[in-house]
């Protein structure tokens, strides 16, 4: 991953703690897209997949979203 990437991943899980602690109106919508930009971000990267993967489970759980 690139550092323009790894920071981009840093901020989309920022995001997604605060929609996680907000829940504003189209939290479910606005999760969905932030998850799919992650898997976007760490398909290419084994070990960061390896990582991220299992959190995105725990995310779609917390948020309450059915597996994409």
């Amino acid at each position: 991953m690139s550092y323009a990437e790894t920071r981009e991943l840093v901020r989309l899980r920022y995001d997604l703690r605060r929609l996680l602690a907000e829940r504003p109106p189209g939290a479910d919508a606005d999760a969905r897209r932030l998850i799919t930009r992650i898997e976007e971000l760490v398909a290419a990267d084994t070990e960061e997949s390896a990582v991220v993967v299992p959190e995105l489970a725990r995310w779609a759980v917390s948020l309450s979203l059915a597996p994409s």
